[in-house]
């Protein structure tokens, strides 16, 4: 299954993308469904979840503030609260932790959990790419951390910034969870 292509950017350069039916921008559903969105920044781990659980972003940006003690304009430490959410219901969706990168078992101190996210492709404890994971998880709800940053994969579609479209391809997974 060929998830991407090549594209040219506007300054004339060829890149690999992901096809557009494989990428949907989760900034601009936000800003166009909330006025919060508009004024919020460093909001990827909030439209991540609204996305994955299925929520509108004012609840998302709740659900996160409280459970993940995020601070309003400000990023969210996922790695310091998550343990707090393995496990729970939100929106009919029970958040299970997956895995982290076989280079981030460090993790496993934060999360309470020692599960790596491992790659069966390779014969060595080998992890995901958002590309590799995606081509490798086509059905299935799951909220990504890679690096100072979280995306959401509904279906073998990535949702994030605009210009993950190509950016985001080869961008390591560190840890995520499972939505179901």
């Amino acid at each position: 299954m060929m998830i991407t292509e090549k594209a040219r950017l506007s300054n004339g350069k060829s890149v690999e993308a992901f096809k557009p039916q494989y990428f949907v921008n989760s900034e601009q559903l936000a800003v166009e469904s909330s006025e919060l969105a508009k004024k919020e920044n460093n909001d990827c781990v909030v439209r991540a979840f609204m996305c994955v659980l299925d929520l509108p972003y004012e609840q998302a940006h709740a659900w996160v503030k409280k459970e993940l003690k995020r601070q309003d304009r400000k990023g969210t430490f996922v790695s310091a609260y998550c343990k707090d959410i393995i496990g729970k219901t939100k929106n009919g969706k029970k958040i299970n932790y997956i895995g982290a990168h076989p280079s981030r078992n460090f993790l496993k101190y934060s999360i309470g959990s020692d599960k790596i996210l491992v790659n069966k492709q390779y014969k060595k404890a080998t992890g995901y790419t958002l590309k590799s994971f995606m081509e490798n998880n086509p059905v299935g709800r799951f909220m990504l951390i890679v690096q100072g940053h979280a995306v959401a994969v509904i279906d073998g579609v990535l949702y994030g910034n605009r210009d993950e479209q190509y950016k985001g391809l080869y961008r390591s997974v560190w840890f995520g969870f499972e939505c179901k």
